[in-house]
């Protein structure tokens, strides 16, 4: 394991992130503008990432294999909603932000972050199943994730659940993550310019979706950022329970070290920047999700190490 490659691409990340702050300050990225760039990253940029990451590698497993390792994944997310849920029920606290905490303590950064790390670890071979993983991480996001933060109870007194239009769920990013499920069982291959400029597009996922994260941070006061004292636990929800109850689980049913190190080193990756973006765009509170960004971003380079030495040596 190198250890360097996590600390550069946390560095990497905070990098980008101390830019989208500074232009935010200055006032080039005004919030109207943070929204219009969010909205470019998540329905334009981020669906030709997935696609990339399927068009970009070779199928070198059977469709048995990747079907069984889909299943896997689902199987990782379910045991991380089954920790986060009663967890952050038990913290309090306002309710409005209890789905975006769940959102916060399961869904990881395993694109950006997932992938070099994850091949720093366990080789080129772990490319493939990273890809996989990005699948339903998309769909899931994209579906539940946005339910989780979009929701709203009206009041006390109504039992009716308002607030949400199921046509959220309708988005250029959930039919791309869907699509892209037949497409890697297939190993369908288009020209090589189209592949190209899905590539090109995708690349704007990552630094696109930090300046979002940085220039967010740069409107809220600093005091109020982590004025929620409930962040440090779902960070250390997060980064490590989760990890540790995933990989006590998985190992009962997985015999391949390869698969059981993939999954329980993406479930520790820190929170999705698309935390962030989505609470921007579905009305969530932005505040924390940026919180829960940065400080589970900045914790990682500690946590992941751990982890790896802990369980998987």
């Amino acid at each position: 394991m190198d250890i360097q490659v996590i600390i550069n691409q946390m560095a990497i990340l905070f990098i980008m992130m101390a830019m989208g702050f500074l232009i935010g300050k200055i006032g080039m990225l005004k919030p109207e503008g943070n929204k219009i760039l969010t909205r470019i990253v998540l329905f334009v940029a981020l669906p030709c990432t997935i696609l990339n990451s399927v068009f970009e590698n070779e199928i070198s497993v059977t469709a048995g294999d990747t079907m069984y390792f889909l299943l896997l994944a689902l199987i990782t997310f379910i045991i991380a909603f089954l920790v986060s849920v009663p967890v952050i029920y038990l913290l309090g606290g306002d309710k409005a932000n209890r789905g975006l905490m769940n959102f916060m303590a399961v869904f990881s950064n395993c694109g950006f972050m997932g992938f070099p790390i994850v091949i720093a670890i366990f080789g080129s071979s772990s490319v493939y199943y990273v890809a996989l993983f990005n699948i339903p991480f998309n769909v899931l996001v994209f579906s539940l994730g946005v339910f989780l933060i979009a929701y709203r109870k009206a009041s006390k007194e109504d039992s009716v659940w308002k607030g949400f239009d199921p046509k959220l769920l309708i988005n250029p990013t959930l039919i791309v993550a869907l699509l892209a499920i037949p497409i890697a069982l297939s190993g369908m291959e288009l020209p090589i310019v189209v592949t190209e400029a899905i590539r090109i597009t995708g690349s704007i996922t990552t630094p696109g979706g930090m300046l979002v994260v940085g220039a967010t941070l740069s409107f809220i006061p600093f005091k109020s950022v982590f004025a929620d004292w409930r962040i440090i636990p779902v960070t250390l929800l997060k980064l490590i329970i989760i990890p540790i109850v995933t990989w006590l689980v998985l190992r009962q049913i997985i015999t391949n070290e390869l698969l059981l190190g993939i999954l329980v080193v993406v479930s520790g990756m820190p929170t999705a920047a698309m935390a962030s973006m989505l609470a921007i765009e579905y009305g969530g509170n932005e505040r924390i999700a940026s919180a829960g960004v940065f400080l589970t971003t900045l914790l990682c380079g500690i946590t992941v190490p751990l982890l790896v030495y802990l369980l998987l040596m």
